[in-house]
């Protein structure tokens, strides 16, 4: 895995590249080691891209201990699994309208109750400032480039993940 800091206005931003599915998962788990609760975290990418494997990553750092049940929501829309904290794995893709997005019950965990992680997030009719936002891309093989966006509400949550991507620590 290799990093790369950018600076932007809004937020800091860090762009790494990951060689690997596990890489990736790892560098999910390492993602949420001081990440705050409450908490929300955008995904976005194509399909194919590994957003579901890092969320399993994320699962993982937040004390998941069976990572088998993490699969995409896409039929079902939210996947509940319980770590440390509750943690909810929407998926946004088969959504069609604001009907659609709010019979997921988003309203009732969203920023308020354990970590909400939430799959093709450009489909949101709404903003969420408080988040950290990842951009999936497909570099061809089991490369990825991952563009992670801490909002000024994770900025310290930032300082502490450059200095953390190691491997994720059992839980």
């Amino acid at each position: 895995m290799s990093r790369k800091p950018r600076n932007s206005k809004r937020s800091a931003v860090i762009e790494i590249i990951s060689h690997s599915s596990e890489a990736t998962q790892m560098l999910g788990c390492s993602l949420v080691e001081s990440f705050p609760i409450p908490g929300v975290i955008l995904l976005q990418g194509a399909l194919g891209t590994g957003k579901t494997t890092l969320t399993r990553g994320i699962a993982q750092g937040l004390g998941l201990s069976d990572l088998s049940v993490v699969s995409s929501p896409s039929f079902s829309l939210v996947n509940i699994y319980h770590g440390r904290c509750c943690i909810y794995h929407v998926d946004l893709y088969r959504l069609s309208g604001s009907r659609d997005l709010y019979t997921t019950g988003i309203g009732d965990f969203l920023g308020v109750d354990g970590v909400t992680i939430i799959e093709w997030s450009d489909r949101l009719l709404f903003p969420v400032e408080a988040a950290l936002s990842v951009k999936l891309f497909d570099l061809g093989g089991e490369s990825r480039k991952l563009r992670i966006a801490f909002s000024k509400d994770y900025a310290s949550s930032a300082l502490k993940f450059t200095g953390c991507l190691g491997p994720c620590a059992a839980s």
